[in-house]
Order: C-alpha cells, then sequence, then structure tokens
C-alpha cells in the first residue's frame, strides 16, 4: 500500500493538520501502529490513549482537535473517522487483495451454451454448465460450480469452492465466501407407508443485489416457489437458511442462527448468532432477535426478543435475573411452610 496522508485527507473529507506528504504503507489499531501506519480513533473521549499512540496518521473527530493538540503525528479530523478508516481500508485491499486476471484457467469447463461476460473470471477447475451466465466483471473461484440455467450477477465474487445449483440466482455486486451453497435440496419428506420418502425440490434460490453470505452457509432451494435472500443482507458463516424462506432486505443474519423452512422475515431484522426460528412464521421489520433465543411463533415488527422461547427482551431478561436466586428462593419458601406447618415430610 502507498497513500499519501493527504489522499487519505480527501477521502475522509477531512480537514488535515501536519504533513501531508507522509506516506502510509498500512493500517493498525492505536496500540500496534508505526510512524508509517494509520489508525482511527471513534470516540473523542480516547483521545489520551490515542495521544500516546506512534501510528503516523489519526483519523480523529471532529471536536477532538484541542484534545490532540499535544499527538505529533498527523492528524485528518472527520465527521466519521472509523467510516473513513473503512473507506481507506477498501483502498489498501485493493493492493494488498487483487481480483483475478478476466479471462478464464485452462483447467475450468465451461459449457459452450453457458454466457461468460466481458472481464469476468473463471478460476482454476470451476464448472460453468449448459445455459449459465456469469455477468460482466464477475469472478468465479477455483473448484467452483455454477449449474445448468444459473445466473451471476456483474461483479460478484464466488470465493473457492461455492456452489451455485442448477436455476438459482446470485445479484450483482454479491459476496459468497468459500463452501456456500445456494440451491440444496431442501429438507422436505413424507412417511405415508412408514419411511420417509424425498419430496422433490423443484423450486431456486434467488440471492438479490449487494447480498454477503459467509463460508460454509447453505440456502435450499424452495418446494416449489423460490428462497430468496433480500438486497443488502449480510449473512455471517454457518447459517443455515431452509427452504422457502423469504428473507426481507438489509438484514443482519449472525453465525450458527438457523431458520426453518416457509419462514418470512421482514427488512432491516437482526438475527443474532445460534438463534432458532421455527418453520412458516412472521418476523417484523426492523426486530431484533437476540443470541441463542427460540423463536416458536410470528412476531410484530419493531422487537426485541430474547430468552429460550423469545419473550419480550426485559422480561426475559428478569427471568434470567430470578433463576440465579430459585436457590435461595427455595430455601425461604420452606421456611415458610415449615413455620406454617405445611411443609411436606
Amino acid at each position: 500500500m502507498n497513500m499519501k496522508a493527504s489522499d487519505l485527507a480527501k477521502l475522509a473529507q477531512g480537514e488535515l493538520r501536519g504533513n501531508p506528504e507522509l506516506r502510509l504503507s498500512g493500517a493498525a489499531p492505536l496500540e500496534t501502529a508505526g510512524p508509517a501506519d494509520f489508525s482511527f480513533l471513534a470516540d473523542a473521549a480516547r483521545a489520551p490513549e490515542a495521544a500516546a499512540s506512534k501510528t503516523g496518521c489519526l483519523l480523529a473527530p471532529e471536536d477532538s482537535a484541542e484534545l490532540l493538540k499535544s499527538f505529533p503525528g498527523t492528524v485528518i479530523f472527520t465527521k466519521n473517522p472509523k467510516y473513513a478508516f473503512m473507506l481507506a481500508l477498501r483502498f489498501a485491499e485493493k493492493e494488498l487483495r487483487p481480483l483475478p486476471e478476466p479471462g478464464r484457467h485452462p483447467s475450468s469447463e465451461v459449457a459452450s451454451t453457458a454466457s461468460v461476460g466481458q472481464d469476468a473470471s473463471v478460476g482454476p477447475f470451476a464448472v460453468v454448465e449448459a445455459g449459465a451466465a456469469i455477468g460482466s466483471g464477475a469472478v468465479i473461484g477455483a473448484q467452483c460450480y455454477v449449474g445448468r440455467n444459473a445466473k451471476v450477477g456483474a461483479r460478484s465474487r464466488l470465493y473457492p469452492g461455492v456452489k451455485i445449483m442448477d436455476g438459482c440466482e446470485v445479484g450483482a455486486d454479491a459476496i459468497l465466501h468459500a463452501g456456500v451453497v445456494i440451491g440444496a435440496d431442501g429438507y422436505g419428506y413424507i412417511s405415508p407407508k412408514g419411511r420417509h420418502e424425498k419430496i422433490p425440490q423443484l423450486g431456486r434460490v434467488i440471492v438479490e443485489d449487494e447480498v454477503e453470505i459467509g463460508a460454509n452457509c447453505t440456502i435450499d432451494r424452495a418446494a416449489l416457489d423460490t428462497t430468496v435472500i433480500g438486497g443488502g443482507t449480510k449473512i455471517d458463516n454457518l447459517v443455515h437458511v431452509a427452504h422457502n424462506v423469504k428473507i426481507g432486505k438489509r438484514c443482519l443474519i449472525m453465525a450458527q442462527a438457523g431458520i426453518a423452512g416457509s419462514t418470512v422475515i421482514g427488512d432491516n431484522v437482526i438475527i443474532a448468532g445460534q438463534a432458532a426460528l421455527s418453520d412458516h412464521i412472521t418476523i417484523g421489520d426492523n426486530t431484533v432477535v437476540m443470541g441463542k433465543t427460540g423463536v416458536m411463533s410470528s412476531l410484530g415488527p419493531n422487537q426485541i426478543v430474547f430468552g429460550h422461547l423469545a419473550r419480550p427482551r426485559l422480561e426475559a431478561m428478569k427471568i434470567e435475573a430470578l433463576l440465579g436466586k430459585l436457590p435461595e428462593m427455595h430455601k425461604a419458601l420452606r421456611r415458610v411452610l415449615k413455620h406454617l406447618g405445611l411443609e411436606k415430610r
């Protein structure tokens, strides 16, 4: 990475104090940053800690100028230092983790009826089946599989080992990390004669634009209709989304969450780690399901729920607090019963 402090100030739309020609070669936390690094201060209250940092360039809040007057390095005062830091990391990422060169690797297999867009990259041992369409600038990593009539949108990136099964679609500017499977069969069986018989899963999956799906997630195809991941939704590693699920836009779903079949999730919903949602329920817009919460029935919009069985957060917190007092309460109850002569022997 090679950036001048003045370039960083322009990117951050901030006011620079210090050396505009300072060359920056890396990014690091305040505690470990060196003279060629840039770092950020999110909260002016941490200014004394930042003043002791050895970072060469500091992105800082606009209201921290007086607090940082003793800082010896270059400072860029900006409205949102953390956001500016993220923009700078994007710049650095292009140098440190460049995209593969456009074109098809000789070991890849691309069907004659498949369409591969301009500047797209198809990596080693990747397979693109008949009728599939790869958008312009998309990256299909090593050992990826794009099934028959599947689609991958423009500028989307499939990391190594991603599988897009037949007929499924991934929108533009999506990121799918290693091991993601889009369009495995949904978990559907019927037992008419004392044995489990598979229900054919003939639907598909649509992943809309700007979705990111973490490593080893599985998104099952619908039985007859469509499983949908709404635009701008971000899914952490090791999440399972069952068949016929509809997830709204801009949702955040954390690691090891599980969403059972035919559940409908609104926009801007947050589902924390290891939460479990039952089938055929609805979660309203802007609702938060906290970690390890089990949701067995539908929830309206704008709620925060927590607990082994989902309850309103404050109610659940009170119950959790009381659980630790149960032994003491039990002893007190026995004393009362003994005093009243009602204790069972």
